[in-house]
């Protein structure tokens, strides 16, 4: 069995990689006819997914030593397993998603995949366009691994590429494109969070420079410690603090994407009176020293 190691040194994951072996099947469709990823060159065009916010869809079956390295995600990615599994790199470790598991990535971070089972790895993924908003909600399930049935997905992608390479009315390919939407939100809010943990992180949001301990995060849940432990994990997949530096991470990213501060006053402003701290919990949140990230994802 040729399956590729559970680590790579960090300058493996610096550079652009494709490892697809001959016997991957990958069965997609995009928004635009000049896509400029080869793999998918032979994907029907239903320009309707653009509407929708969606640059591309697809169900992907790979055996090992299928390996994808990105330096840089453009628009938000769900990978959902349907059978086999693959290890993703998360939060600076690598992290099992098998059989009904889903991820839904960052834009902007490094994406590194690969198969990590005997049998191959099939998932469906969704790529949503640069700078749409389809996922904004109460809570935050990115960057987490979580139990999810990818088969609606999966069928509702299919059933868009055989609508279109049949070229089925319009109306019938834009409501296959809709449920793949459809599939997508609810996935990411597909349970309802309980209002005081939503309080709790609405308020966080707006003011990431405060110091935010565990008593502090309590006091505004009105929650006992255990009850906000269970609770967070419920809503976001993370412990309190694990959330806490998610939150701080992704609103850096955007500070380094869109202003030109100081990496010292971003992480000031994101509640790190330590650059060099802010710079290594960056790096293993996202993938990237905060300058080299700026330089490589400023369009």
């Amino acid at each position: 069995m040729n399956v590729l190691p559970p680590t790579f040194p960090d300058t493996e994951l610096l550079q652009e990689e494709a490892i697809r072996p001959a016997q991957t099947v990958t069965l997609g469709v995009k928004a635009e006819p000049f896509e400029e990823r080869g793999w998918l060159a032979q994907a029907p065009v239903v320009p309707v997914l653009g509407t929708l916010g969606i640059a591309h869809a697809g169900v992907l079956t790979a055996p090992a030593p299928y390996r994808i390295v990105r330096p840089r995600l453009s628009g938000a990615y769900l990978m959902a397993s349907l059978c086999g599994s693959g290890r993703v790199f998360l939060n600076g470790e690598w992290t099992e998603c098998g059989p009904e598991q889903a991820v839904l990535l960052m834009p902007g971070i490094l994406n590194a995949f690969y198969a990590s089972s005997e049998e191959p790895w099939s998932h469906c993924w969704v790529r949503i366009a640069h700078g749409v908003g389809v996922l904004s909600g109460p809570v935050d399930r990115l960057q987490v691994v979580t139990p999810w049935n990818a088969e609606p997905l999966s069928h509702a992608v299919l059933g868009l590429r055989a609508a279109a390479l049949s070229k089925a009315a319009p109306s019938i390919v834009r409501a296959w494109a809709e449920l793949v939407l459809m599939s997508v939100c609810e996935f990411r809010s597909r349970r309802e969070p309980d209002p005081r943990v939503v309080r709790l992180w609405s308020e966080v949001e707006k003011h990431l420079a405060e110091p935010w301990a565990l008593p502090d995060m309590t006091k505004v849940a009105s929650l006992s410690p255990e009850q906000l432990r269970r609770l967070s994990r419920a809503a976001t997949g993370r412990a309190p603090h694990e959330h806490l530096m998610h939150l701080r991470m992704k609103r850096a990213s955007e500070l380094l994407l869109n202003t030109d501060w100081t990496i010292a006053r971003i992480a000031e402003a994101v509640g790190y009176s330590n650059a060099f701290v802010f710079s290594n919990a960056f790096k293993k949140v996202i993938g990237w020293p905060p300058s080299e990230y700026a330089q490589r994802n400023r369009r």
